[in-house]
C-alpha cells in the first residue's frame, strides 16, 4: 500500500508538472464576471422574489453574455452579448439588452450603418424569449405589468452631439432629460399579459409614475419635428387609455413625478424672438386621476432671466414645492455686417478676426478648462423654487460659486458659496462658506466661514442636521436652532485619517454609514469600528470591535433606496483583515450581538439581497479560484454555487498569491502581494516583476483573467514564468520619487531573501502615476535589472507649469495635493521638485529603459516621456520610446493593446531571462521598415 501510495504521489506530481501555462492564443477563453447591483440597470440582479440570478460575464476576445440562472437547480439560459438585466416587480419578466460583437459592431461602423441595440425579453414561468429589434432603452411599470420600450430616434448628422438623454435601459424612467436641442424617438408600451403594443409617438421624455409595485401611469412628453401636436400625455396601462393633460406648439420637458403620488410637473418652453434659447412654463398637475385632480402653472414675467430646462424640476417631500433651475436670458447678438460693406484704408487688410484667447492670472478656471467645461458652464443655473399652491417664485441661489440643496421635510435649504476661495478651490484645496436658506423668503443665515472641505458636508434624512468636518472632527448644526456640536470631540478615537500622506489641510474622514431613524443618531467609522452618536453629540457608543484583530467593519447597504439605517433590524456588515487580507460579512443584530456570518481567507464581497425575500447573492474569489456567484439565506451559510467560471482552468499551470511583509527604511511596516510563476517549481530561481500604483496589497485575493489587451495582466506576467510582486508605498511630503525608492527596495530585498528570486532579474513595470514610480527607479536604483513605464510623468519642474489637457486643470493641483503630494509650490522647494524627478539623476542611469507614450494623452502631456528619451539618449543610456499615434493615455485600439504587452514581454524577455533581443530593442526600427512591416503584418488576434 505504501509503494502504491508513493506511486499515485509521484504520478500527481508528473501530472502536474505536465501542465503548462496558457498561451496568449488561448488567453480569450478566459471569463470575468461583470460587477453591479440588486435589481435592474446593473450588470447582475437578482429577481424580487429571489428566484432568479442574472449576470454577466466578459471575455477579453469579446464574446460576452448574459446568463439567466434558476437559484434552485441552478439551471442556466445564455444570451449572447446580453447585458442590463432588469426583473419586473411582479417576479414574472426579465428585460435586457441585447449588442452584438467587437467584429460585427466595427463591421457596422464600417459601412456607416446604425448600431442600434436589441430588446431581449424573458418570461420566466416558461422560459420563452422574444427579441425585439432596435430598442435603445427600457423600463417596467412599478406594478411589473406594463414596459415602455424607446426606439431609436433619427440618425443624427455627423458633429452633432444632442444633449446627454440619461437613456441606457432599467429603472422607472426614460429620457426625461432637459435641453435646448431636443432629441425625440418613437415610443411603445407592451401589456405583458396580452403581448400588445401601444405607440405613443414621438417624445423626449417619458416616465413612469414613482409609486412601488401599484404606479401605472406613464407621463410621455410628445415631440414632432414642428411641434405641431406636442404635448403632455398620460398613458394608463391598466387602462391601456391616453389622454392629453396639455397640449401647445412648444417643447416640453423635464418631466417628474413626486415619490409615492400621482402628482406630476413639467416644463413648457416659452420662446421670444429677441433672445437665445427658451424660457419655460413650470406646470405641475396634482391628484392625476382623481376627483380632486388640479393643474398648476408658474409663468415667469418677461424679464432677463429664465427658467431653464437643462435642469430636471423636482418636488419637496410635501408637494408644496417645486425646484427648478434659472439662468440668464441673453439677448441674441446683433447680425455684425462685415467690413465688406465699408470702406477700407488697406484692400489687403485681413477680415477675419484673430485667434487669440486671453488668459488671465485672476482666472479661478484656466482657460483650457474654460474650453473644456465651456458647454457646462453654458448650462449653469442657479436653484430656484415654486410654491405651488401660493404660485409664488424665489430665486435661492444668487450665482454660480456655489451649490443650494434643499432640505427634506424642511422649508429650509442649505447653500455651499466659494466665490472668496475660486483659486484656492482650483488648486485642491475646496473651501467654501456654509449658510442656511429660508425657502418662504430666499433670506440667507451664514452658518460657518470658510469650511475647509464641504465634499464630506451631507444633511441628515429628515433634514434636522447638517453635518460636517473641520479641524480633524466630525460636527452638526440644528437646523431649526442653528446650534452648532463637535460631537466627537469626547470620543477616544479617531474619525479621521490621520495616517492619510494626503497633503490638503484637512485630512480625510473615514466615512459616514448613515443616519438612524428620525435623524437621532449618526453612524460613524473610525478605522475598524462603527459607532452609534448621538446628533447633539451626547451619547456615543461602539457598534462593533474590529480594532483588537484590525478588521474593518462597514455597513453593507442592501437596499439603495435607504434613507436610514433601522436598528431595529439586523444590520450586515463588510469585514477585511487589514493584514490578512481575509474577509467576509457580519451580521449586527438589534440586541447588539455580532455574528460572523462568513470569514475567509479570500475576496469576498458585492453582497445584495432580493428586494421581497431573505435571499443573498455574493461573489467569492481568490487569484487561483476564479469568481463565482453564490447565493444563499440570511445567514450566508449553505450558499448554493450558481455560476461556475472557467471550469477549464484545471488543465493549465497557474500562478497562486502570498502576502508579504516588510518594512520600508521609515521603519513603517507595509505589505505587498506576490503571485508565483505559474507552474512553480520549488527551488528554483525566477525572475522577478514589479508592478506599482501607490498601495495595491488589499487585491491580493483578487482573481485576474488573462489577456493580451489588458497590457499589465497580472496572469500574463505569471504566465510567461515571473513572479509578480505589487508593494505598497506610502509617500513623505516633498519626497514622492524617494519614497518609491525606499518602499519598493525595501519590498524587493524581502521578496529577494527568501532564495526565490534572482536578485539580479528583477524589473518594475507601472502606468501614468506607476509610470512615474518606474522612471524614477529606473534612474536611481541599482537593484533593477529593467524596467517599462507607460504614460510616465518624468519631470516634475516642467510638468509644474504643464497641464492635465483632458480635464483642462492647471498640473499645480495635480502636484501640489495630488498624487505627486509635494504640497508647496515649486518656487517654495525648487529642490526638492528637483531631486524627485527622473531627468535630473539621468548620468547615474543604469536600468535598461521602455518608455510607452500616446501622442494624444490629456492626462500626462507625452512630452514628459520624450524629455527623459532625449535626455538619457543624449547621455547614452539604454532607453526606447515607443509612440502610439491618436492614443491617449490608456491605449484603446486593440492592436496597439497587443502590440505594447507583446514588446513588455520582449524587454523583459530580453534583460530578465536573456532572451535574444528583438531588433527594435537592439538596434531600434526606421520609420520606412516599420511601414514595410505594416504591409506585411497578420492581423491581430482577439
Amino acid at each position: 500500500m505504501r509503494l502504491l501510495f508513493l506511486g499515485l504521489t509521484f504520478a500527481s506530481i508528473l501530472a502536474a508538472q505536465a501542465k503548462l501555462p496558457p498561451t496568449p492564443a488561448e488567453y480569450g477563453q478566459w471569463e470575468t464576471l461583470a460587477g453591479g447591483g440588486r435589481g435592474g440597470g446593473a450588470a447582475r440582479a437578482l429577481s424580487p422574489d429571489g428566484k432568479w440570478l442574472a449576470y454577466g460575464i466578459t471575455r477579453s476576445n469579446g464574446q460576452n453574455e448574459l446568463r439567466i440562472a434558476k437559484v434552485s437547480d441552478t439551471a442556466t439560459k445564455v444570451v449572447a452579448f446580453g447585458s442590463i438585466p432588469t426583473f419586473s416587480s411582479d417576479n414574472r419578466w426579465l428585460a435586457y439588452r441585447i449588442g452584438y460583437s467587437e467584429a460585427q459592431t466595427d463591421r457596422m461602423r464600417k459601412d456607416k450603418k446604425p448600431v442600434h441595440n436589441k430588446l431581449g425579453l424573458m418570461n420566466l414561468a416558461t422560459g420563452d424569449q422574444t427579441v425585439v429589434d432596435s430598442v435603445d432603452s427600457f423600463s417596467f411599470s412599478p406594478s411589473g405589468k406594463s414596459l415602455a420600450m424607446l426606439r431609436y430616434g433619427p440618425e443624427k448628422p455627423a458633429g452633432d452631439t444632442p444633449a446627454p438623454t440619461g437613456r441606457g435601459g432599467g429603472g422607472r424612467g426614460g429620457n426625461n432629460a432637459g435641453g435646448d436641442s431636443e432629441s425625440s424617438a418613437p415610443l411603445l408600451v407592451r401589456d405583458l399579459a396580452t403581448g400588445r403594443d401601444t405607440a405613443l409617438g414621438d417624445t423626449n421624455g417619458h416616465a413612469w409614475q414613482d409609486v412601488e409595485k401599484k404606479g401605472h401611469l406613464l407621463a410621455v412628453a410628445i415631440s414632432n419635428t414642428d411641434k405641431i401636436g406636442n404635448g403632455i400625455e398620460i398613458y394608463d396601462a391598466e387602462t391601456g387609455t391616453v389622454r392629453v393633460l396639455d397640449s401647445a406648439v412648444s417643447s416640453y420637458s423635464g418631466l417628474a413625478w413626486r415619490k409615492d403620488s400621482s402628482d406630476l410637473t413639467v416644463l413648457r418652453s416659452i420662446s421670444d424672438e429677441k433672445r437665445d434659447g427658451d424660457s419655460n412654463a413650470i406646470l405641475a398637475w396634482t391628484h392625476i386621476g382623481e376627483p380632486s385632480e388640479a393643474m398648476h402653472k408658474y409663468e415667469m414675467a418677461p424679464s432677463a432671466m429664465r427658467i431653464v430646462n437643462f435642469r430636471k424640476p423636482s418636488w419637496s417631500e410635501n408637494g408644496e414645492n417645486v425646484f427648478v433651475g434659472v439662468a440668464a436670458w441673453d439677448e441674441k447678438a446683433p447680425v455684425k455686417r462685415g467690413a465688406r460693406n465699408a470702406p477700407k484704408e488697406n484692400a489687403e487688410e485681413d477680415e477675419e478676426p484673430a485667434a487669440v484667447d486671453v488668459w488671465h492670472w485672476r482666472d479661478a478656471d484656466v482657460n483650457p478648462k474654460q474650453k473644456k467645461s465651456a458647454n457646462q458652464d453654458k448650462r449653469r443655473n442657479m436653484l430656484a423654487v415654486w410654491h405651488v399652491n401660493q404660485n409664488s417664485f424665489v430665486q435661492l441661489a444668487q450665482d454660480f460659486t456655489g451649490q443650494v440643496v434643499p432640505l427634506k421635510h424642511q422649508n429650509l435649504a442649505y447653500a455651499t458659496q466659494w466665490k472668496a476661495y475660486a483659486l484656492e478651490r482650483s488648486i485642491g484645496r475646496p473651501a467654501a462658506d456654509l449658510s442656511l436658506i429660508d425657502l418662504s423668503t430666499g433670506t440667507a443665515t451664514k452658518l460657518k466661514d470658510r469650511l475647509k472641505n464641504d465634499r464630506y458636508l451631507q444633511q441628515s434624512p429628515n433634514g434636522r442636521y447638517l453635518l460636517y468636518v473641520q479641524n480633524d472632527h466630525y460636527w452638526t448644526v440644528d437646523t431649526a436652532t442653528r446650534a452648532t456640536v463637535n460631537i466627537t470631540k469626547s470620543i477616544k478615537t479617531s474619525f479621521i485619517d490621520t495616517e492619510s500622506d494626503d497633503t490638503i489641510e484637512q485630512l480625510p474622514p473615514f466615512g459616514v454609514a448613515g443616519w438612524t431613524k428620525d435623524d437621532r443618531e449618526v453612524i460613524l467609522y473610525d478605522k475598524f469600528d462603527l459607532w452609534r452618536v448621538a446628533a447633539d453629540g451626547s451619547k456615543a457608543t461602539r457598534l462593533t470591535d474590529g480594532s483588537a484583530e484590525q478588521i474593518r467593519f462597514r455597513h453593507a447597504r442592501l437596499d439603495p433606496e435607504e434613507e436610514f439605517i433601522d436598528t431595529s433590524k439586523p444590520m450586515y456588515l463588510s469585514m477585511f483583515g487589514i493584514w490578512t487580507k481575509k474577509s467576509g460579512y457580519a451580521r449586527l443584530n438589534p440586541d447588539s450581538k455580532i455574528e460572523r456570518l462568513i470569514w475567509a481567507d479570500k475576496s469576498i464581497d458585492r453582497l445584495m439581497q432580493a428586494k421581497d425575500a431573505p435571499v443573498f447573492a455574493y461573489v467569492s474569489q481568490t487569484f487561483v479560484e476564479s469568481p463565482n456567484e453564490f447565493v444563499s439565506g440570511p445567514d450566508l451559510k449553505e450558499a448554493r454555487k450558481i455560476s461556475d467560471t472557467n471550469p477549464f482552468q484545471s488543465k493549465y499551470a497557474w500562478s497562486r498569491e502570498e502576502l508579504v511583509d516588510y518594512k520600508n527604511a521609515q521603519g513603517v511596516r507595509l505589505q505587498g502581494a506576490l503571485y508565483y510563476p505559474a507552474g512553480y517549481e520549488p527551488g528554483k530561481k525566477y525572475p522577478m516583476v514589479v508592478y506599482m500604483y501607490e498601495k495595491l496589497s488589499d487585491g491580493l485575493h483578487h482573481y485576474n483573467a488573462p489577456s493580451e489587451r489588458s497590457y499589465y495582466s497580472a496572469s500574463a506576467i505569471t504566465s510567461h514564468g515571473y513572479f509578480l510582486l505589487m508593494p505598497d508605498i506610502v509617500f513623505r511630503p516633498h519626497e514622492p520619487g524617494l519614497s518609491v525608492v525606499d518602499c519598493v527596495e525595501s519590498a524587493v530585498a524581502k521578496v529577494v531573501s527568501t532564495g526565490m528570486v534572482d536578485a539580479k532579474k528583477v524589473g518594475v513595470v507601472g502606468h501614468s502615476w506607476g509610470g512615474f514610480d518606474s522612471v524614477f527607479l529606473a534612474t536611481h536604483s541599482k537593484v533593477l535589472a529593467a524596467a517599462v513605464a507607460g504614460a510616465p510623468i518624468t519631470d516634475l519642474v516642467s510638468n509644474y507649469g504643464n497641464h492635465h489637457w483632458s480635464s483642462g486643470i492647471a498640473e499645480t493641483d495635480h502636484i501640489e495635493t495630488g498624487q505627486q503630494r509635494m504640497q508647496v509650490p515649486i518656487y517654495e522647494d525648487l529642490q526638492a521638485y528637483i531631486r524627485n524627478s527622473a531627468v535630473f539623476n539621468v548620468q547615474n542611469m543604469t536600468v535598461p529603459l521602455l518608455i510607452e507614450v500616446g501622442d494624444s494623452d490629456g492626462t500626462v502631456f507625452f512630452h514628459q516621456g520624450v524629455e527623459l528619451y532625449n535626455i538619457a539618449r543624449r547621455a547614452k543610456k539604454e532607453v526606447v520610446l515607443i509612440e502610439y499615434a491618436g492614443e491617449d493615455h490608456g491605449l484603446s485600439k486593440k492592436a496597439d493593446q497587443i502590440d505594447y504587452q507583446r514588446r513588455i514581454f520582449a524587454w523583459f524577455g530580453h534583460y530578465l531571462k536573456g532572451e535574444t533581443a528583438p531588433s527594435w530593442i537592439e538596434n531600434g526600427e526606421s520609420y520606412l521598415d516599420h511601414q514595410k512591416e505594416l504591409k506585411t503584418a497578420a492581423p491581430a488576434r482577439n
